[in-house]
């Protein structure tokens, strides 16, 4: 089962970062879904991890962490792209249907 989920998770990041590069949120979503329920299995305890199964594992750090700067940067760049919109539509002041945009959020990428 854990090879399985290794190897289904392996696929699922190689599918989520080409959704995110088409911009398929849809996709996205349901493959960041899957990936919880996937990392949940794999965190479950089974006894001692096999060398295998942890060399795996840490081989899916990199692209983990390449998808979230890439999520990252899209969000980011679509907060500036509002941002750019609301001030071309000459919105100044916050309102309910126009907020200011919050402070920017900090992603930390270390592993």
């Amino acid at each position: 089962m854990a090879q399985d989920a290794i190897g289904e998770l392996e696929q699922l990041l190689v599918d989520e970062r080409d959704a995110i590069r088409k911009l398929d949120g849809a996709r996205v979503l349901s493959y960041a879904e899957r990936k919880e329920a996937l990392v949940g299995a794999l965190q479950r305890p089974r006894g001692a991890l096999s060398p295998e199964r942890v060399t795996r594992m840490r081989a899916l750090v990199p692209a983990l962490r390449h998808n979230s700067v890439l999520l990252a940067h899209a969000r980011d760049i679509l907060r500036d792209a509002l941002r750019v919109a609301r001030a071309d539509l000459g919105v100044t002041s916050p309102t309910l249907a126009h907020p200011l945009a919050a402070a920017p959020r900090i992603l930390s990428v270390r592993g």
